[in-house]
C-alpha cells in the first residue's frame, strides 16, 4: 500500500505544490497518515531540467523506507545543466541550468556570466537539427527510471507539463517505448496546455514580463481540481497503484 505522494518537476509543478496541489491528489488517492493527514512532499524547483527531475526522484526513492508514488511533470527537453555551483547539500549537489536558474551567488569562483552565455550559445546550435536524438535519449533515461523505482515497491506516472517541441515526432518509431501506462498518452499530454483548454485560471505575470504563449502559461497556485481530478482517474483508470 502507498505511503507517500512525492511530486517533482520544474516551476510548474513547484507552483502546483506551492497552491498544496499535491496535497489535493494525495487526499483523492487516499494517501493519509495518522490523524487524517495526507502525506505528500514536494521535490520541484523552478527551472529544473529533466535530468535533475529524474536524479533527484531516484535519490528520494533510494532513502525512503515508504512505499510511495511519484508523480514526475517533466520539463523543456532542451533544458540542460551543469556542476557549477557550490552545493547548499548533498541532495542537490553543484548542479545549476545556467539558461533558466537564477544561481548566480552559489556559482564556482571560476565561472562567469560570460561562460553562461557561452554555454548557452553553443547549447542552441547544438540543438538545431537533434530535437529526435535528444527526446529518444530523454525516453530511455524515463523508462530506466520508472523500471528501477518499480522493482523497488514503488509507483511512478509521468507527463509532460508544457513543452511542445518535440510532439510532431512522437510517431517516430524510436519513440515508441514511450507508450506505456506510466506515461500519460505516450508523453503526448501536455498538462499546462490541456489545463488551459479547461479554461483553468492563469497565473498573471509582472508587467513587462517576457511573453509566455497560452497553452505554456503557469495555472494559478491554488487551481488544481480539474488537473487532479484528470490525474486521480488516469491513476485508477490505468491502476498506477496497483
Amino acid at each position: 500500500m502507498i505511503k507517500l505522494l512525492v511530486v517533482n518537476g520544474c516551476s510548474y509543478t513547484r507552483s502546483y505544490a506551492d497552491g498544496n496541489g499535491h496535497v489535493d491528489l494525495a487526499r483523492r488517492l487516499d494517501i493519509i497518515g495518522h490523524h487524517n493527514i495526507p502525506q505528500a512532499v514536494s521535490l520541484a524547483i523552478g527551472g529544473s531540467a529533466n535530468s535533475r527531475i529524474l536524479r533527484t526522484t531516484l535519490k528520494h526513492s533510494y532513502t525512503t523506507q515508504a512505499p510511495t508514488l511519484y508523480v514526475m511533470g517533466m520539463t523543456f527537453v532542451s533544458r540542460l545543466e551543469l556542476p557549477i555551483c557550490d552545493p547548499v547539500d548533498e541532495f542537490e549537489g553543484a548542479w545549476c541550468n545556467p539558461q533558466n536558474q537564477e544561481f548566480q551567488s552559489r556559482w564556482q569562483h571560476q565561472w562567469t556570466a560570460k561562460d553562461s552565455e557561452q554555454f548557452v550559445e553553443t547549447k542552441l546550435k547544438s540543438e538545431v537539427y537533434s530535437i529526435l536524438d535528444r527526446t529518444e535519449d530523454l525516453m530511455y533515461r524515463v523508462i530506466s527510471t520508472i523500471t528501477d523505482i518499480q522493482n523497488r515497491g514503488h509507483r511512478v506516472l509521468v507527463f509532460q507539463q508544457a513543452d511542445n517541441l518535440y510532439q510532431e515526432h512522437l510517431s517516430n518509431p524510436r519513440l515508441r517505448l514511450f507508450q506505456r501506462p506510466e506515461i500519460i498518452e505516450g508523453f503526448a499530454w501536455r498538462s499546462v496546455a490541456w489545463q488551459y483548454a479547461q479554461g483553468v485560471a492563469p497565473k498573471t505575470y509582472p508587467s513587462g514580463s517576457q511573453y509566455v504563449p497560452p497553452d505554456m502559461t503557469h495555472p494559478a497556485s491554488g487551481e488544481h481540481q480539474l488537473v487532479n481530478e484528470y490525474l486521480t482517474n488516469y491513476i485508477q483508470e490505468h491502476k498506477i497503484l496497483a
